[in-house]
């Protein structure tokens, strides 16, 4: 996510007005907003907006609140890649393992610290809903299941899931491959 308050960035709000200035996503999926680099600081969320362009690199970075299919409350997610059969989106979220304490010389070591999970979804153009597809936590289910369950419509690609010559790690080309191979 974004994390500098220097960032161009671009609200569109559902009633269709748009504001420009510098925005930030903080935690718990609030936008921190301000019309000019030294103007007061506002804050949004996305009960209100629509959409938020962060302009930081060369192409902007899309937010948008979405409903995950099979979950009671929408998540913020951005989108990755718009493709004509399948829109992809991503949400990294942050968690903390917890210390543990290893032998070490005379005084104990304590290992643990904060870790990033990307989470990823994709949604069809005919549904209203995205789905989870994978996680980069390795608790995160039965890739090769979810994948091929979700890609039914795309033989070829589902053999290629099944035999395990495109595995969670080629979400990438999985992607692609359906955008450009499949109808």
């Amino acid at each position: 996510m974004a994390n500098a308050q220097k960032d161009r960035a671009e609200l569109i709000l559902k009633n269709g007005a748009k504001l420009e200035g510098y925005a930030v996503l903080k935690s718990l999926d609030k936008i921190k907003f301000r019309k000019q680099k030294k103007a007061d600081k506002e804050f949004y969320t996305f009960d209100k907006v629509d959409t938020l362009k962060i302009y930081d690199d060369f192409e902007p970075k899309l937010y948008i609140q979405a409903k995950v299919k099979d979950e009671e409350k929408p998540k913020v997610l951005k989108i990755v890649d718009i493709g004509k059969n399948l829109i992809y989106y991503r949400k990294i979220s942050q968690g903390y393992g917890a210390p543990a304490f290893m032998p070490g010389g005379n005084m104990p070591m304590t290992v643990g610290g904060f870790y990033n999970v990307t989470n990823s979804y994709v949604r069809k153009p005919d549904e209203d809903e995205v789905t989870y597809l994978a996680s980069t936590n390795w608790l995160s289910g039965n890739f090769k299941n979810a994948a091929s369950e979700y890609f039914a419509d795309c033989p070829n690609l589902v053999a290629k899931i099944k035999n395990r010559e495109l595995k969670k790690k080629h979400l990438k080309e999985i992607i692609t491959y359906y955008n450009s191979k499949c109808e």
